[in-house]
């Protein structure tokens, strides 16, 4: 993981995802480690100084001794599974980006449109040869720039998705186990939350972890349902709407509705980002809309989430437009930020 370095789409491109994997898998054993030493001090130690085998005050300090280490065992061992959990996710993540990428790079080859990149930053351009009204029609055009549009977002989300889990496992690390000299991530705070120098410690929220299954259906129809049950709570949205809705959770999540960041701040604090739209469980909340004959809003049902998402982005920022990575990109003002 590296906080000075940001990945680059040649990088993200040739990436090895199964790399989350193989970390996880060493910091389970070490997990399993720890817990069979916690183990081995209950079995071997503590019946030499139980109480009535050995008494005193030295007794006493021993069994005080032999009982703390046994918890910080235990504890090492929690923190451990912690990582685990949030390196197979991360690495899960970290491939639904890269396989983002390549959809947008295959997109553009396939219009023959040119790609350029710069470290994390990549551009698609239009040949000119392919906007000449002399050799194509208006809907040609159009088409094609339609395809430059979508395959640069796409490349630009996954990146930025790719770097948020790069940065954010290394924040996660540093958290559950602070480097002695300090260090990066080791600070909190942020415009979401956080407190201190702490990690993901196994708590999903209220509601709970992403469930099994995934539901049925596309991004492009979860927003239309979502538009929908917004109108039918008097919410009526603009003709562009439908879209920055999309770029939104194009980024956010990659379109995938059981999405979770256990690396931020806000996952430390007990409450990660969940689903499309990447709401924690209190603003889900706050901002939910049943729909109408429906059961009640669940963060992992994707018309549910872009609802509460879009409601809670109406009332702080008053439009989609204005939310601070749309009007980035409108306003070809700097890169997507979060909402």
């Amino acid at each position: 993981m590296r906080s000075d370095v940001a990945i680059s789409f040649e990088q993200l491109r040739d990436a090895n995802p199964a790399m989350f994997q193989q970390s996880a898998t060493a910091w389970k054993d070490w997990a399993d480690a720890a817990l069979i030493h916690a183990g081995y001090v209950d079995d071997r130690v503590h019946p030499h100084i139980r109480p009535g085998h050995w008494d005193g005050m030295v007794a006493e300090m021993a069994r005080g001794k032999v009982t703390d280490a046994k918890t910080r065992l235990t504890n090492t061992a929690g923190n451990l599974k912690s990582i685990e959990t949030v390196l197979v996710q991360a690495g899960q993540d970290f491939e639904q980006a890269q396989q983002d990428l390549r959809k947008g790079i295959a997109q553009a080859n396939d219009n023959h449109l040119a790609i350029s990149s710069t470290g994390e930053e990549v551009t698609v351009t239009i040949p000119a040869d392919l906007l000449d009204e002399s050799k194509h029609s208006p809907s040609e055009i159009d088409r094609v720039k339609t395809a430059a549009s979508e395959a640069q977002t796409t490349m630009r989300a996954a990146l930025y998705r790719a770097n948020q889990i790069d940065g954010g496992v290394e924040k996660a690390l540093n958290g559950l186990f602070p480097p002695k000299n300090g260090g990066p991530g080791n600070n909190g705070g942020g415009p979401t939350g956080g407190h201190g120098p702490s990690g993901w410690n196994g708590d999903y929220g209220p509601s709970g972890a992403p469930p099994l299954q995934k539901p049925s259906g596309n991004v492009a129809e979860w927003i239309r349902q979502a538009i929908a049950v917004l109108q039918q709570h008097g919410i009526h949205l603009g003709p562009n709407d439908a879209s920055y809705i999309a770029t939104i959770i194009q980024y956010e999540s990659g379109g995938n509705p059981h999405a979770i960041n256990l690396w931020d701040s806000n996952a430390a604090a007990g409450h990660p980002s969940k689903g499309l739209m990447q709401t924690i469980d209190g603003t889900f909340n706050a901002y939910a809309l049943r729909q109408a004959g429906g059961a009640a809003p669940n963060v992992w049902n994707p018309v549910d989430n872009i609802v509460a998402g879009v409601n809670y982005a109406l009332h702080r920022y008053h439009s989609l437009a204005n939310v601070p990575g749309i009007r980035n990109i409108i306003h070809h003002a700097g890169p997507y930020v979060g909402y």
